[in-house]
């Protein structure tokens, strides 16, 4: 290089160091925030660095750049070539940034949690305990995955019409199966409260093999990626093996089923399937059915006390979900069981990816952490995560059979107490000690519902509508302005708000009443001579008190005894079957309901 062009470099590296210099200062003076109102137009027309283009452009200016100082030619605007590359850099720093952030407010996300769950007086304890070491994370704290594309789908909006048929039409392009289980399909498969015991039954316990098969021609997926039927029922059959090869009363092939109906319906009644690529279809689906498989009953917290081999192999860490998604992959080496081999590789991987981050996402010790970073994106909902929004509905779908009606909730309900129960005596032969809601003689199970119901289920669905309300909105506003699609948007129907309502109000009518403070027991059926002198001296001291209770209306006496006595003879036992329900709702003095106030979450 010539002692010219040497200079010239020198020069312009000198002031792009002096405009850089300038410019953090600036940033470090100004307040770090998304939405700053003292941002230039320039700031705002300023492209993206990160955007592939972009990228690609200032990798040849580099390139362009180095190629002119060894062949000794003109400089072609160095300042801006440095700039861009620092711009990337600073972008990247950022990202990192957030990812620390992140992982760091985990923890505190969680103490949150527990400190809001703790402080709501009127809940009782084994309810708190359970909402704590089911819903939270303690110690360990959820891997932050690599950032996947954002929400913009102008190419999608093209494809959302021919989606929409599809998802909402009754009849599939399979051929004619006239059993009652393919009909019931045909008619309700739609319908959000449809009665999956009843189509378990009809099938003999084997749910997958018509079911899924049918959920993926309404999306015309079987065709797409030309999925071998054989294969497919082979899958499905080892599948339902693996949902009931413990003979779990609640975590079986049902509840499989169930999640996985639900799932559809969250995507196709709210429309948000016609914004999903084929791919991303197919691997929530595909999620939504192995998500429990081979479950074993029991709980992760019990997996890690009794440090079983799945513990071991998965270290302690999300025990029965990777051991969920890893079995459901083995099943795809058996023989003639890979309905999904003429995916090609890019397909297959982020099929993989989706299903792994979603089938993760259903551990319910990272509830709240979920919960909280989808309402802090939602701030921004062009910026939501894919994977992070189908992570949230299938989370959503496995914990919603309280927004079924009462009939299926209470039918979930009692097995999932079996299972919890069934965990409870194996704890008790262990010599460990029970965990929530595990103790056959102590579970109060319509309070823990109403907690359960307040505290996780009403927040989580309405944020999942609030999902759905604003990613929908941005994309409809994405395909009207580039003329793809009408301006027809409407918010989602939310059908399990009017069951959420309900079922918590049948809860709260078996909450068990709080009974008044037992008298002491006498001493071999008497009263002992010292209790009787106590007695005696006592109504010496308030003759007062005992003539005004002595002369209290005969009728008012009598009304109260035969409310007690209807307490405790006539009223259907609660679900635990250890009290009884009040006859007289009203009398404040008999029964001492729990107050319904709650600073965590409240029934719609």
């Amino acid at each position: 290089m010539t002692r010219e062009g040497e200079d010239e470099l020198l020069s312009y590296s000198e002031r792009f160091k002096e405009k850089v210099r300038s410019k953090w200062d600036k940033q470090d003076e100004s307040p770090k925030c998304q939405n700053n109102e003292n941002d230039t137009p320039e700031d705002k027309v300023k492209p993206d660095p990160l955007d592939p283009k972009n990228i690609a452009n200032s990798i040849l200016r580099l390139e362009e750049l180095k190629t002119a100082t060894l062949t000794k030619s003109k400089i072609h605007d160095p300042e801006e070539i440095l700039e861009q590359a620092l711009s990337i850099l600073r972008h990247t720093e950022g990202i990192i940034s957030s990812i620390r952030r992140a992982s760091v407010g985990m923890v505190s996300e969680d103490i949150e949690a527990q400190t809001m769950i703790s402080s709501v007086e009127d809940t009782p304890k084994a309810v708190k305990e359970w909402l704590a070491a089911t819903f939270t994370k303690q110690i360990f704290g959820r891997r932050q995955t690599v950032e996947p594309p954002k929400f913009r789908s102008i190419v999608q909006a093209v494809r959302a019409s021919m989606y929409v048929d599809k998802i909402t039409r009754k009849t599939s392009q399979a051929p004619v199966d006239v059993s009652p289980a393919s009909q019931m399909l045909q008619e309700e498969l739609n319908n959000w409260d449809i009665d999956v015991f009843k189509y378990d039954c009809l099938t003999t316990n084997k749910p997958f093999r018509g079911l899924f098969g049918e959920v993926l021609r309404r999306y015309g997926l079987i065709k797409r990626f030309k999925i071998n039927l054989n294969h497919l029922e082979n899958y499905c059959a080892l599948v339902e093996n693996g949902y009931n090869l413990h003979g779990n009363p609640y975590h079986n092939a049902i509840h499989g089923a169930d999640v996985l109906i639900t799932t559809h319906n969250l995507i196709s009644s709210t429309g948000f399937a016609a914004w999903m690529t084929d791919i991303e279809i197919l691997a929530l689906l595909f999620s939504a059915m192995i998500h429990d498989v081979e479950h074993t009953g029991t709980t992760n917290n019990f997996h890690i006390c009794t440090s079983s081999p799945l513990t071991i192999m998965y270290n302690d860490r999300s025990v029965l979900e990777n051991h969920h998604i890893s079995t459901a992959y083995r099943y795809l080496d058996q023989p003639d069981s890979n309905p999904f081999d003429k995916l090609s590789k890019d397909d297959f991987r982020e099929m993989r990816g989706i299903a792994v981050e979603a089938v993760l996402g259903t551990d319910m010790s990272a509830h709240f952490t979920q919960i909280k970073n989808m309402q802090n994106a939602l701030f921004n909902p062009s910026t939501v995560n894919r994977n992070t929004a189908m992570t949230l509905i299938l989370h959503c779908a496995d914990i919603s059979h309280p927004t079924k009606t009462w009939d299926l909730h209470k039918k979930w309900t009692d097995n999932l107490m079996e299972e919890f129960f069934c965990q409870g005596d194996k704890e008790t032969a262990l010599g460990l000690p029970n965990s929530p809601l595990c103790n056959r003689a102590e579970t109060l199970v319509p309070e823990s519902q109403v907690g359960f119901i307040d505290f996780i289920i009403v927040p989580s669905m309405n944020l999942l509508g609030d999902m759905f309300d604003a990613l929908l909105l941005v994309q409809n506003e994405e395909a009207t302005a580039t003329g793809n699609k009408p301006s027809n948007y409407k918010k989602v129907e939310r059908p399990w708000d009017s069951r959420l309502v309900e079922n918590r109000k049948r809860w709260k009518e078996l909450v068990t009443p709080k009974e008044e403070t037992p008298a002491k027991p006498a001493v071999n059926g008497r009263i002992s001579e010292k209790e009787e002198e106590e007695v005696k001296e006592q109504e010496s001291n308030t003759p007062k008190q005992r003539n005004s209770t002595t002369d209290q209306p005969n009728s008012r006496r009598n009304s109260k005894s035969s409310s007690q006595r209807n307490s405790q003879t006539e009223q259907p036992p609660s679900l635990n079957g250890s009290a009884k329900i009040s006859a007289d709702s009203n009398d404040s003095k008999t029964v001492a309901p729990p107050v319904e106030k709650s600073s965590v979450g409240a029934a719609p």
